[in-house]
């Protein structure tokens, strides 16, 4: 007897932790628009007519990621979050060319994210930090390219990007956020060599500003 009721003590106290757990998990999937400011580009042209006076451009695109909390601390639920996103501008900050695809940004960015309960219910703020690869043409003049034919194939850099955001969901349904605006501070540094014979800066600046849609688990 003693036996069988400490075995269902602890399939109590099992039961109870996994109930838990699971009340706390929390994940979601999202999809959304983003313009990303990319900024300190060097501008080529002889005559200093790039797309920007202050050497920026603004590829914007398709995001898409997934997020995971697991863990309440006070106030804060922890999690992960992993995203993804293609981007393109018809203007260069590098030469004064334009057309599709002068420049691009495609990224892969992993981080943790702390989000919060707002003052109403339907309000969840949330702060994360995210590091990951970038890939971009954005600092190479128009016209490098490894061969001759046309169009040209453009030579891009490999970078380590890193980005903060901020931003708030607001609860449409039990399963489905609008995120209507989020924003991202970060930096670009280049590693490796793109094969150009002419490059630009190696540190890019980096600013962001997006809104999503969000499916996640059905929440109380």
């Amino acid at each position: 007897m003693r036996f069988c009721r400490s075995v269902a003590v602890v399939s109590s106290v099992l039961l109870g932790l996994g109930c838990a757990i699971a009340a706390r998990a929390q994940a979601g999937v999202y999809l959304g628009f983003q313009a990303t400011r990319l900024s300190g580009i060097t501008c080529f042209d002889p005559q200093g007519e790039c797309s920007d006076p202050n050497h920026d451009v603004y590829p914007q695109g398709l995001q898409v990621g997934g997020y995971y909390d697991f863990r309440n601390i006070g106030p804060i639920r922890l999690g992960i979050d992993v995203r993804g996103g293609t981007m393109h501008s018809y203007k260069s900050a590098s030469s004064s060319a334009g057309g599709n695809d002068i420049t691009v940004l495609d990224n892969v960015l992993a981080g943790v994210r702390g989000s919060f309960r707002g003052p109403y219910f339907w309000l969840n703020p949330y702060a994360q930090m995210s590091v990951g690869y970038a890939r971009s043409n954005a600092t190479l003049p128009f016209g490098e390219s490894p061969t001759s034919t046309v169009p040209l194939p453009r030579y891009e850099d490999n970078f380590v990007m890193y980005e903060g955001f901020i931003g708030d969901s607001v609860r449409l349904a039990p399963w489905l956020d609008l995120r209507p605006i989020e924003l991202g501070i970060g930096n670009m540094n280049r590693f490796g060599n793109s094969g150009a014979p002419v490059d630009g800066p190696s540190s890019i600046g980096v600013m962001s500003i997006g809104a999503s849609v969000v499916l996640h688990m059905p929440t109380p």
